[in-house]
């Protein structure tokens, strides 16, 4: 199967998600894009970086999937050894 060819869409085009829902998924959907981003310019792979941050494959792939609940801890960890970092800013 050719999944470049497989048509994604949001749910929000078809369903009214509640406020506090979208409020969470987007950023954590931002900060998995980010991750996957940041290991593949630093040609790491979610293995290598487990090993480098202490960490086990699984508890990366639960923050990088995005969909999924994970602790601040486990979230610095990674960004620290792909030497990013949290910010919090005033919402625009």
């Amino acid at each position: 199967m050719d999944f470049k060819k497989i048509k994604t869409v949001e749910i929000s085009d078809y369903i009214t998600l509640p406020d506090e829902i979208s409020s969470v998924s987007k950023p954590k959907v931002d900060i998995s894009k980010a991750i996957e981003e940041a290991c593949k310019a630093q040609n790491i792979s979610i293995r290598k970086l487990a090993d480098k941050v202490g960490l086990k494959h699984p508890q990366i792939v639960r923050v990088t999937s995005g969909d999924h609940n994970y602790n601040i801890e486990t979230l610095l960890k990674i960004l620290n050894g792909l030497d990013l970092e949290l910010k919090i800013v005033a919402k625009k």
